[in-house]
């Protein structure tokens, strides 16, 4: 079986320089699996790694759709496998989508994921269409409105899968692995996190985020771009007599929405991944060589 190593954790923790220096040491390939640096465009507002940040390591599945084109966990499982299986090098697995990482790493069959598969759907309102979501995963209905009826449908797809697929299982489903993985989710206190998250958000706008905004309004409708902030800045905008209190709370209302996706992210990891936690510090680097340097003679 062969052998990936995965780099995850809560957005703003500091997964990309670090993937970046363990795949030069270990002459490895990134795989992106971060559902908002897929898209183009999005630069800004999703952090995403430039070519000089990238340091001569070759990664995939970065700008590869348009913001507003649909890409299901389908589409990104293919995808990844397919780059995985024809690499010659060591393969990271690196960003914080945690559902994506699990699609490729476990034997999660998506092969039925297709609104093609319940035209009955089509002819529920968007009460009933939420209940049904509802009545199969009351935890993932609670994450969205039932007037959202996009992701209803799609969290509605995603839930009878799982739930096709532990029904289908004897044994606890994380022993069921399409690869040999090592998952090291990447940890620091809250306070830091928060901190961190906060100040990557003023970075944002000080590198020029609404200015970003601006000109993606004359391409796309960022009322449909998901990504934290975009929304919320395109709303900013309509506004045309927008005061500094405006622009403030702007960004508190952003810093607060990535910080409860961040704590949503760890609780999934901690349920959802098997995970080998470590904390960001100073030796972080060193514990994630001897981690993956033990992993590979196993």
């Amino acid at each position: 079986m062969k052998k990936v190593i995965v780099i995850t954790g809560p957005t703003g923790v500091g997964k990309t320089n670090l993937s970046i220096s363990l795949a030069k040491y270990f002459h490895g390939e990134i795989i992106n699996a971060d559902a908002s640096q897929i898209h183009q465009d999005l630069n800004i507002g999703t952090a995403k790694i430039s070519n000089n940040e990238m340091n001569n390591i070759t990664h995939y599945l970065i700008d590869c759709i348009k913001p507003t084109e649909e890409y299901s966990i389908k589409d990104y499982q293919d995808e990844a496998r397919k780059i995985i299986d024809n690499l010659k090098s060591l393969p990271f697995i690196v960003g914080g989508s945690g559902l994506y990482i699990k699609s490729v790493i476990d034997e999660y069959n998506l092969s039925n994921s297709s609104r093609q598969d319940h035209p009955e759907w089509d002819n529920l309102s968007n009460d009933e269409l939420y209940q049904l979501l509802y009545n199969i995963d009351k935890e993932t209905a609670l994450k969205t409105h039932q007037n959202n009826r996009r992701r209803v449908y799609r969290y509605l797809e995603i839930a009878l899968d799982k739930n096709n697929i532990n029904d289908n299982l004897n044994e606890n489903y994380k022993c069921n692995k399409h690869y040999n993985s090592l998952v090291i989710c990447l940890t620091r206190p809250r306070e830091e996190l928060y901190n961190r998250i906060n100040q990557r958000c003023e970075d944002m706008f000080q590198n020029g985020w609404i200015d970003e905004c601006i000109s993606l309004r004359n391409k796309y409708s960022l009322k449909s771009i998901k990504e934290i902030g975009y929304k919320e800045i395109d709303q900013y905008l309509d506004n045309k007599n927008h005061t500094n209190e405006d622009l403030i709370n702007l960004k508190e209302l952003i810093k607060q929405k990535t910080r409860n996706y961040a704590k949503r992210q760890m609780t999934w990891f901690r349920h959802q991944l098997d995970c080998k936690f470590i904390n960001m510090d100073n030796d972080t680097y060193d514990k994630c060589i001897n981690l993956i340097n033990n992993f590979l003679i196993e």
